[in-house]
């Protein structure tokens, strides 16, 4: 078993003083802009401002989310693999991800392997995804008690 993803999710039990960045760039608010014309035009400028709006304020909260390593790391990922899709893709992507996280530093300490076998087989795809991997096991694990 490896020690390096079980520090990881320790992380989770310090405090956290670094901050992100202050505010939502003029370069990505033209970004939110034009991906909002690009996806929502055909609907009117009504719902290419709703899009914008949103999007903008997805942007806005992400900039104060935490930029402790374990945080970070999941912002990274999420927003390579979800930024195409707007700020509202990336932030449900990194809310899910966080909550995961904080449901696997709980699960670690009563399903050890359970939880190390699933993030090396599911790590890249995000912790949401270790997660759900983490909750299909556990319940095979307690049905297979039962055969």
């Amino acid at each position: 078993m490896t020690g390096g993803w079980l520090a990881f999710l320790l992380l989770l039990a310090s405090p956290v003083t670094a901050l992100a960045l202050d505010d939502v760039t003029d370069t990505v608010k033209q970004e939110i802009l034009a991906r909002c014309r690009r996806q929502m035009g055909q609907y009117g400028a009504s719902m290419v401002k709703a899009c914008a709006d949103q999007d903008l304020s997805a942007a806005k909260q992400l900039t104060r989310y935490p930029r402790d390593e374990a945080t970070k790391e999941i912002l990274d990922r999420c927003e390579r693999q979800m930024r195409q899709y707007g700020w509202n893709m990336v932030k449900a992507c990194a809310d899910q991800d966080i909550e995961a996280l904080h449901a696997l530093a709980e699960y670690v300490r009563t399903h050890t392997d359970i939880v190390a076998s699933c993030t090396q087989r599911m790590r890249t795809y995000g912790w949401n995804m270790v997660k759900a991997c983490a909750d299909q096991d556990i319940e095979a694990e307690k049905a297979l008690r039962k055969f």
